[in-house]
């Protein structure tokens, strides 16, 4: 048997090794993104296509083999600790119940299935980085093939092209699909694998000790916040062999042997031998409807326990997402691309999702599990450019005050601006300059929601404001063209 809370974490080191995977996936990518070259003609951009796709595969390849075989002494690791967990904890029950267990390491049918449940895990997540090389080479010829298709129709220069193919390579990341068609990103894919082999590997040992000592009855684990599915057996008794007139079949109660059921994808439950007349029940009643019945408050309102966990999961893949962009904007800036501006505005969308997540977790007193939030490639060093970003973003609100010549006073700018304002790359004194000496002024515009808005056009910014309260709408460089027809008409 394992507890849930071990099953939980049972996989965090190995996806943080297959992390880095998902990483250098992305970074690659961009890079030979931004390194192709300039496009001459379709010819000479298809041939680079093809070349860096080339390479991009090899290298890939390279670095599966290179997890593969640091991660398979890993997986072997969290199994043998697993395994020895299980038995520890199953033989103390046979103990008091007068039989003598055999320990975990001269057991040849718990080695057997130990050996073979490594073998099957290494395996299937070989298989998952195999299709993950596949995905990313595809990813790349689709966002160079859609570079190339810019270009080609006078729609964007090269520069705005490669822009856009980051951008798209940035989020794509490492995919893996299955045969189905449906997608996981890497990391979700890997942490499925190692849990649900893991989980499986140590049922099947609990398993041959149970044959091996002639028991029948289980016991279920149960844990506070389990899927709805899963709280109908939790923490009950039954027969696995089914003959029992007192307690119910195992495998047709739990759903033991399926993906959906006990010891399934994802399941954290596992089970233990059961002595009746010697064996308490480890969760009476009283303690199972708690687990069921327990809630949190979030803005108000009443959840329950397993709803609000996925709502933090969700919070939680948001953030890895935003942190796999930095990282690759960070590639793009160290690889000539002038991407500064989208690394900024990504670091303050971090700063409010994490933001977010504390918020929750201080309402919802629920943990926080920090190796759900890590992401390899993305260190101290993408940490701290991320922190000086955000401040350059909120720094901003410093023309709050300013007045225009048309009255209108500035009330503040928005989270907002600041990110549009550093994306375009337009600096505070351009726009203090656009707000008080203006060439332009434009007229005052309504939205269909019933929102006012004046432009005011300066020598390098193009700055809207709402006449009403002063709020800080967006803004834009102004373009040189604009610029030199506005001084010529006021001279």
């Amino acid at each position: 048997m394992l507890p849930p809370d071990y099953l939980e974490h049972v996989a965090d080191d190995v996806l943080e090794l297959y992390s880095e995977l998902d990483q250098t996936i992305v970074r690659d990518i961009v890079r030979r993104l931004v390194k192709t070259g300039e496009v001459t003609s379709t010819a000479r951009w298809q041939l680079a296509m093809a070349q860096e796709s080339g390479l991009l595969y090899d290298q890939i390849i390279a670095e599966v083999a290179r997890c593969s075989n640091t991660s398979e002494q890993q997986v072997r690791t969290v199994f043998e600790d697993a395994g020895v967990k299980a038995v520890y904890f199953d033989a103390e029950i046979y103990k008091a119940a007068g039989l003598s267990p055999p320990p975990f390491a001269i057991s040849p049918a718990a080695l057997q299935v130990l050996n073979a449940g490594v073998i099957k895990t290494n395996g299937y997540l070989r298989n998952l980085t195999m299709t993950t090389a596949n995905q990313a080479q595809q990813a790349y010829i689709s966002v160079a093939t859609l570079a190339e298709m810019q270009v080609e129709s006078g729609a964007f220069d090269y520069d705005t092209a490669i822009k856009n193919a980051v951008r798209s390579a940035a989020k794509e990341g490492a995919w893996v699909q299955y045969p189905t068609g449906h997608r996981d990103r890497l990391d979700v894919a890997i942490r499925r694998a190692v849990l649900t082999g893991v989980g499986q590997t140590a049922a099947q040992i609990s398993i041959a000790y149970a044959d091996d000592m002639g028991c029948d009855l289980v016991e279920t684990t149960a844990h506070a916040g389990a899927r709805p599915a899963h709280m109908e057996w939790q923490g009950r008794v039954f027969s696995r062999s089914g003959r029992s007139p007192k307690y119910p079949d195992f495998e047709s109660s739990t759903g033991y042997g399926t993906g959906s059921g006990l010891c399934g994808y994802n399941c954290r439950h596992s089970f233990f031998p059961f002595f009746e007349g010697l064996s308490a029940l480890a969760y009476p009643r009283e303690k199972l409807q708690e687990y069921e019945n327990r809630t949190v408050m979030y803005e108000g309102q009443k959840f329950l326990l397993y709803d609000a966990t996925q709502m933090q999961r969700s919070m939680e893949r948001d953030i890895r997402s935003i942190k796999r962009e930095l990282a690759a904007y960070d590639e793009a800036v160290k690889s000539g691309a002038s991407m500064q501006g989208e690394f900024e505005a990504a670091a303050v969308k971090l700063k409010r999702q994490e933001a977010k997540l504390n918020d929750f977790l201080r309402q919802t007193e629920l943990g926080k599990d920090s190796a759900r939030l890590q992401v390899a490639g993305f260190g101290r060093s993408q940490a701290q450019k991320a922190v000086w970003a955000n401040k350059r973003v909120l720094s901003y609100g410093e023309l709050k005050g300013i007045s225009t010549p048309n009255g209108i006073t500035v009330s503040g700018a928005t989270i907002h601006f600041g990110e549009r304002a550093v994306s375009r790359g337009v600096s505070i004194p351009d726009i203090q300059d656009a707000l008080t000496s203006p060439l332009r002024i434009g007229k005052i515009k309504i939205d269909s929601a019933g929102r006012k808005s004046v432009e005011l056009t300066g020598k390098n910014a193009r700055v809207q404001i709402n006449p009403a309260d002063g709020s800080l709408i967006t803004v834009w460089k102004t373009s040189d063209k604009l610029r030199r027809r506005l001084q010529g008409e006021n001279k």
